[in-house]
């Protein structure tokens, strides 16, 4: 297997890091502005760090595979990332 250069190290961490960043002060502006509003109340200090994990939690299990997924289908200048497994789970049926 061919191991990625630095540059080319730096081009998907930054492909990774934007995203999330961009995503999560969307996400975190969206429901942590949005919801005071609408119940036209404050957030407790209690609420706030619920209100915080379940920003984190979309982040983690809704984003991220997202982000993942489109990570493999950008091509990159001079590359692409692929994905490969080494070996198959599941057994022919016709075996």
């Amino acid at each position: 297997m061919e191991r990625p250069t630095y540059g080319e190290l730096l081009k998907l961490m930054w492909f990774l890091v934007w995203r999330h960043v961009v995503i999560l002060v969307f996400v975190s502006m969206t429901i942590g502005w949005t919801l005071p509003v609408i119940f036209n109340t404050t957030i407790s200090d209690s609420s706030q760090y619920l209100l915080e994990i379940s920003i984190y939690g979309a982040l983690f299990f809704g984003i991220t595979p997202f982000i993942l997924k489109t990570l493999f289908q950008k091509e990159f200048q001079g590359f692409q990332v692929i994905f490969q497994r080494t070996h198959e789970t599941s057994k022919n049926p016709a075996a």
